[in-house]
């Protein structure tokens, strides 16, 4: 709200017969209304310029002290709102909304060993930038003999591992969990997330660093090879990797 109203101030005594005006005023200096000391620290361009024409010599800003109170209530609010043991965030809307519609194409060649007579299987290979996925389709020639799928492997997150054993439903997960205070016979239990991630399952699946030409890759048990690409990946790893 409004501290002091319109009007002429007068100046401290022993002058309280004189009255404020603008050559009283700059910044980073002290004025006393009615044995109030208030501290001005900065003002506008407009009144700066103001002043300049004035004559008046502007000061450089002074700063402004801290207000404990909000100091320490700001603080408070800090401390309340952290938990002791916060959650890791696992934030992929930024690489969604930077690479959307981004995809990385690879032509591949695969030796069936079943079909070793009929030469090599063409092999399409894409790579969403988007949230590191890879789905695979392959290039049948005319009057090949063989069926039309739509894919060769669909699109999913492809382990450099594969096959791997089957793990069993909610092995796989960001957190784990530690049943500190369950009861057999009950229904009710209490548990707390493990910082230290014990028996967590990491996996490591193929990133865009590991698709180069020439590289071999493991496609659940298939070893592909990576024989080229298009301009756009070309231009792709020229510009993130320098190649």
């Amino acid at each position: 709200g409004t501290i002091l109203r319109r009007h002429r101030i007068p100046l401290p005594p022993p002058h309280e017969d004189q009255f404020y005006t603008i050559h009283h005023f700059n910044i980073n200096i002290q004025v006393n209304f009615y044995s109030r000391i208030f501290k001005i620290v900065d003002c506008d361009l407009y009144t700066k310029n103001f002043l300049r024409k004035m004559g008046i010599r502007v000061n450089p800003p002074g700063t402004r002290p801290d207000d404990p109170y909000a100091k320490e209530r700001r603080q408070r609010i800090l401390a309340s709102i952290n938990p002791l043991h916060p959650y890791e965030r696992f934030d992929t809307l930024k690489q969604f909304l930077e690479y959307d519609g981004q995809v990385l194409g690879f032509s591949c060649a695969w030796n069936d060993p079943e079909y070793l007579c009929f030469g090599p299987r063409e092999l399409v290979l894409r790579y969403y930038l988007s949230d590191d996925t890879i789905d695979i389709r392959e290039i049948l020639p005319e009057n090949s003999g063989r069926d039309v799928v739509p894919l060769f492997l669909k699109r999913a997150k492809l382990p450099k591992f594969a096959p791997t054993e089957m793990y069993q439903p909610g092995t796989i997960t960001n957190y784990t969990l530690l049943n500190v205070l369950g009861r057999s016979g009950r229904n009710r239990g209490w548990y707390m997330r493990d910082p230290l991630q014990t028996g967590a399952v990491h996996q490591e699946f193929y990133k865009d660093c590991d698709l180069k030409i020439g590289a071999i890759i493991n496609v659940w048990g298939r070893k592909i090879v990576i024989c080229d690409c298009d301009e756009f990946t070309k231009e792709y790893y020229r510009k993130k990797y320098g190649i």
